[in-house]
């Protein structure tokens, strides 16, 4: 009997062993060549570079999709100090790893492989279709969260529909997301 036991034993070691190991799922990652994550975000992407607020130059964003099936990815760019909802951009297509720096302003992104995407910030109609960066004028933490979504379209989401909105939207179609954290001081 103690030989089985040992033979057996043998055998379910051998098993763990010879098993193959199951990788954890690769999570979404969002970084930016401009700044790290935490680290402090250059006035270029602020009001403080053209001293005025709204119509602000993008910073270069990259992610990696991680194993989650998105349809499509949305951007949300908040001030988590006080919850100011400055930028969205939602609808791009699940083939882009990443935004340029300095988006076009107008509500659908020109760049031909952000094809189908559309962007809204917060502000009156002479900077809502722009980046809208930074411009706390005391220390404020800014938050990136890339949405990968589970639809090609956010539904209900239109040029009327305010930072807010994608957000939620963004939220309720969401498979995963990833952060990039960035500080400010900006002032105009």
């Amino acid at each position: 009997m103690r030989k089985f036991a040992m033979v057996a034993l043998s055998f379910f070691v051998g098993m763990a062993i010879a098993a193959p190991a199951v990788a954890a799922p690769a999570p979404l990652a969002l970084t930016s060549t401009a700044y790290k994550n935490n680290g402090n975000i250059p006035d270029k992407y602020s009001c403080a570079f053209d001293h005025k607020a709204g119509n602000d130059i993008s910073p270069p964003l990259a992610w990696t999709g991680g194993d989650v099936a998105a349809q499509s990815y949305a951007l949300v760019f908040i001030d988590t100090s006080n919850g100011g909802k400055h930028w969205a951009a939602w609808d791009v297509p699940a083939s882009a790893t990443g935004l340029p720096e300095g988006l076009k302003k107008g509500y659908d992104l020109v760049e031909p492989e952000l094809k189908g995407a559309h962007q809204r910030a917060m502000g009156n109609a002479s900077v809502n279709e722009q980046f809208f960066g930074p411009c706390p004028r005391s220390k404020h933490k800014y938050e990136f969260t890339l949405y990968a979504v589970k639809v090609k379209n956010l539904p209900g989401i239109n040029k009327n529909s305010k930072v807010a909105d994608v957000e939620a939207a963004a939220k309720k179609a969401a498979v995963g997301q990833a952060k990039l954290a960035g500080f400010s001081t900006a002032k105009p």
